[in-house]
Order: structure tokens, then C-alpha cells, then sequence
């Protein structure tokens, strides 16, 4: 499956490439390409008073705490108990609806035979009853890993030609992420597992095995490193590994000039975790703890990944709009839901549009507060401020529409919004809400 991202990740990137290039200036009006607006330092030379710290770490664990306690889909994995009812999971687990309809793998519709398959890999015979509990197991990621919806390394799409949108991709998670093992598929190749913000599949392969003792170290470590850089590469155990924004790295000392760490990684005889203890150099990509957490800094953050690709679910080592967001907050120590449809619903200090007028909705933005979360249905941005009147974001966009035409972007832009939406709408006038975390 790597090997596949990595072939559509050289393909989508000369794709947005061509599409600022060829695609006609009507059809990219309101994304700004290039100027001032399209840096960091800008928007935050506009923003007085955007180093004021938000929230103080004490506050972000209890703001931390509304989520967990929430019906947001996010947890405090140090907190999870030994043992889980399968009623917990089981609609998760159960859900196939990636498989829904015509879909197609490698251009080749999939068929009823195919899919059942797929389904008897699944293993839900082997689960207990829905009031019954199964055990946990601890484990620890060993790579940037792809969270899966099903136990299934291939994508399936639903058009022929398509290798963007792949159904049964849900996340990813970082070298050194805990996760609670709930069960596995009946080729053995795959874990259930509970992460902090989902539920899924995943690779039996990237998971190394471990104590609940060793696991808490990495549930609730006593001092880390963030990667604040757009990403980070470390070696392991002969492998070069991915480490995108917002992933942690247990620290164990530091001197002037280098930190050292220590890097799980799995042994190839005994499946159990390991370690490899390394030094970094210091430099900007790394911060010891998480970054203070103010308006310019998410500003600041979201700029790293400006012109990176698009990737659906995590997928070609980039982000999606939530997972931008996600990876944004996160070097800040905020723990937000995975997927758009929860992210709406997060607490803060909330400006609802959704029963505004255009009028009123420019009159709601003229006082938003920078680096507060835009949301629409299916899609959420990182607002900017106001430029000659108009509100600004920063987001990993899909698509817009220009007069009933699709117009693929795929890539993180900043953009005005009056782009289009498939309902004839603007974006600003499908907004639902604006969300500052506080």
C-alpha cells in the first residue's frame, strides 16, 4: 500500500501544478497564488493581539477533558480500561459502508463474491455478544501508519479511474501512538484497535506489541518532543520514518546542542516493542512540549503545510481539511476530533451562521477571532481575518464549484469565500459555524 501512495503522490502533485498553471483565472477566482496573503507573517502582523495566550496548559487538559467527556469520538487512551464491551464498538466495526454500491479496485468493479470476502475477514464471528467485554491488548506504532475502515490494504473507489478518494481510508497515525487492541481480522494481518480519535484497522505490521506499563509511557509520556515542522524523518531500526505535525517523541535528555530520544520500533522474532535510543539536533522542526497556544501560532502552523497536496484521510504523507486542523491544534496539546461532522460540534466560544444572512454572516466574520475553525458540511478551514472586506482561510481543499462545474484543487490554499459549493452556494454562505477553542 505504501508503494501505491507514494506513485499517487508524485501524480497529484504534478496535477495541482498543472491546475495553477492551466485552469483559466475565472475558474480559480478567490484563491490568492501568490503575494503577501499567501504568508504567515502577514496575517500576523494584522493580528495585534494574536500572541496572547489562549488557553494555559492546565486549561487545554480541562478543555481536553469537555471532548473526552463529550460524544465526540475522542478519548483519553490513558484512562481506557483494561477490558471493552464490544457494544462500544461494534457499530464501528460493523459498518461496511465503504463497500456500498458499485465500487471499483485496480479499475475493476468489485463483486458480490469479492465483497462477502472481504467481510468474512472482518472475524465478527469470533467476538463475543454485544454485552460481553473483550480483552485489551496494548500496542505502540512503529511508522506513520493508515487507520483502514476495513481490513483491506487496497483501495476501493467509487468511479473506475479514481486514486484520490479511496473509501476505506479513514486516518493515520504517527510513529509512537498508543493503541488499545480490540481484535483481529481472520488472515491475522490486521488489528481493530481504539485510537485517540476513532476507531479502525490497521496494519499488524506497523503495531509493536507491549506492556500496559510500557504502553502508559507512551499514553501519558513525562517529557516529549513535538514535531512543529510540516514534517519530520527519523531512523529506526534500518527504516527511515515519517513523522507528520502534531507526532510525539518521548524524550529522555537533552545538552546544548541535540536532544536524545527514544524511538519504538518492533522486533521482527518476538512482535514486542522496542527501543532504540538516538540524539537529534535542535532545531526549529522540534519543540520540547507543546507550543504555546495562541491565535498567530495556529496561523503560523497551518502556513507549514501551504501548497502541500491534498490527501484524503492522511493518505500521500499530507493532510486533508480536518487533519490539517487536527495537526495544527495538536502541537498545541489540543486532542479534536478526527472527522468534520464532530469537529463542528466542539466547544469554544462558538459564532453560528446558520441562521444569518449574507449581510450578517460578513458582519460575524468582521469580528471573529483569528485562527478560529470554519466549518461547513463536509469541510473545515482555519480563518485568517479580513482583507478589503472580504473574510480570508487557509485550508486543504478537494474541489469547488464554478457554474455547476466541479474544479479540482486538491492541495492547502488560502482563498477568500466566495468560492462555489455543488448547492449554487458560497462557501460563506454555507457556513455553519466558526469555532474558537477556548
Amino acid at each position: 500500500m505504501d508503494n501505491f501512495y507514494q506513485r499517487i503522490s508524485i501524480k497529484s502533485f504534478l496535477f495541482a501544478c498543472m491546475l495553477v498553471f492551466c485552469v483559466s483565472s475565472s475558474a480559480l477566482a478567490g484563491i490568492v497564488e501568490s503575494g503577501e496573503l499567501t504568508e504567515a507573517s502577514y496575517w500576523i502582523r494584522k493580528n495585534s493581539e494574536g500572541d496572547q495566550v489562549i488557553l494555559n496548559p492546565e486549561q487545554i487538559a480541562a478543555f481536553n477533558r469537555k471532548l473526552y467527556q463529550a460524544d465526540l469520538d475522542v478519548t483519553e487512551m490513558k484512562s481506557l480500561p483494561s477490558s471493552m464491551p464490544v457494544r462500544e464498538f461494534l457499530p464501528w466495526i460493523s459498518d461496511t459502508w465503504a463497500m456500498k454500491g458499485a465500487v471499483y479496485r485496480n479499475g475493476k468493479e468489485v463483486t458480490e463474491a469479492e465483497k462477502e470476502t472481504i467481510r468474512d475477514n472482518m472475524n465478527l464471528d469470533a467476538l463475543p455478544g454485544e454485552e460481553e467485554s473483550v480483552p485489551v491488548l496494548y500496542g505502540v506504532t512503529v511508522r506513520h501508519a493508515m487507520i483502514r475502515n476495513l481490513p483491506l490494504a487496497d483501495g476501493l473507489f467509487d468511479e473506475p479511474d479514481d486514486v484520490y478518494y479511496d473509501n476505506v481510508q479513514d486516518s493515520v497515525l504517527e510513529a509512537g501512538e498508543p493503541v488499545a487492541i480490540l481484535h483481529l481480522s481472520k488472515d491475522e494481518k490486521y488489528y481493530y484497535v481504539r485510537l485517540y480519535n476513532l476507531f479502525g484497522w490497521i496494519a499488524r505490521n506497523d503495531v509493536a506489541l507491549c506492556s500496559r506499563e510500557q504502553w502508559e509511557r507512551y499514553a501519558d509520556p513525562d517529557d516529549f518532543l513535538v514535531v512543529t515542522g510540516r514534517d519530520f524523518t527519523t531512523r529506526t531500526a534500518g527504516e527511515d520514518v515519517f513523522h507528520l505535525m502534531g507526532a510525539k517523541l518521548l524524550l529522555l535528555q537533552e545538552n546544548k546542542k541535540r536532544w536524545q530520544v527514544a524511538l519504538p520500533y518492533k522486533d521482527d522474532k518476538t512482535g514486542q516493542l522496542k527501543e532504540k535510543h538516538v540524539w537529534l539536533n535542535k532545531g526549529e522542526d522540534l519543540h520540547r512540549g507543546y507550543l504555546p497556544y495562541t491565535a498567530n501560532q495556529a496561523i503560523r502552523q497551518a502556513f507549514k503545510f501551504y501548497g502541500s497536496v491534498y490527501g484524503w484521510g492522511g493518505v500521500m504523507q499530507s493532510v486533508d481539511c480536518s487533519s490539517l486542523v487536527g495537526s495544527v491544534y495538536r502541537t498545541m496539546g489540543l486532542d479534536l476530533p478526527r472527522n468534520t461532522s464532530k469537529l463542528v460540534k466542539v466547544p469554544g466560544q462558538v459564532t453560528d451562521f446558520t441562521n444569518l444572512n449574507h449581510d450578517e454572516r460578513m458582519a460575524a466574520f468582521k469580528s471573529l477571532a483569528p485562527g478560529s475553525a470554519v466549518s461547513l458540511k463536509g469541510h473545515i478551514m482555519i480563518y485568517l481575518g479580513m482583507e478589503n472586506g472580504e473574510p480570508y482561510v487557509i485550508h486543504s481543499s478537494s474541489s469547488y464549484y464554478v457554474n455547476d462545474r466541479k474544479i479540482y484543487v486538491r492541495r492547502v490554499l488560502v482563498s477568500d469565500l466566495q468560492l462555489g459549493r455543488k448547492s449554487g452556494q458560497s462557501f460563506l454562505d454555507s457556513a455553519i459555524n466558526a469555532v474558537a477553542y477556548r
